[in-house]
């Protein structure tokens, strides 16, 4: 294996008390590191029993060292999104990955829910595909493949990346010209007070 790649043992997205809403493993990791589901469940336990405690407000990615391995996570009322990481890895490609899935995951429990207050157990239960084709989409046997959240949220609402990008270019045309056009109006009506 090339070393330029960031691989990742494991995606992990738990409940606060360490039960499994969605998980993926390498091949790697499934057949040398956790072979069983039962050595996979204690070390998902283990994992966050050693993390801070949850708290209701969005956390920022963060890094726990846990045995010998680098779990990046992050938290939002009662959900963990974690990747596991040999100690070797490159953190700030694999924070990336965090933060790509939170976003993405956050997005697309959102679309149906406009009230809501963050990710949580019951959103990504609700949402279980989306955030199993999350997984699937942003790794492939460990190797990093996206990490951007737009391309990831894109792909999971089946849109051609392309289009993302075209539509974000023609809201920012809309919205110049809409400024614009306010402050000609806004020019010509003080224009015609003085």
């Amino acid at each position: 294996m090339e070393e330029a790649l960031c691989q990742v043992l494991a995606l992990l997205v738990l409940d606060s008390d360490g039960e499994r809403l969605a998980v993926k493993y390498s091949a790697v990791a499934r057949r040398e590191l956790w072979p069983s589901v039962e050595a996979q469940v204690a070390f998902e336990k283990m994992i966050i029993s050693k993390l801070p405690k949850l708290g209701s407000a969005k956390s920022e990615v963060d890094v726990a060292v846990i045995k010998e391995y680098t779990v990046l996570f992050q938290a939002c009322n009662d959900v963990v999104v974690c990747a596991v990481a040999s100690s070797t890895e490159n953190e700030l490609a694999v924070m990336q990955l965090v933060e790509g899935i939170f976003s993405s995951a956050n997005n697309c429990s959102h679309a149906t829910n406009f009230l809501s207050t963050g990710l949580s157990k019951q959103l990504v239960l609700d949402k279980l595909s989306d955030v199993l084709f999350i997984l699937d989409e942003v790794v492939d046997d460990g190797i990093i493949m996206e990490t951007d959240e737009e391309k990831i949220t894109a792909r999971i609402k089946m849109i051609d990346e392309t289009q993302v990008s075209q539509q974000a270019q023609a809201e920012e045309v809309f919205t110049k010209a809409t400024q614009s056009a306010k402050q000609k109006l806004l020019s010509s009506l003080m224009g015609g007070r003085g």
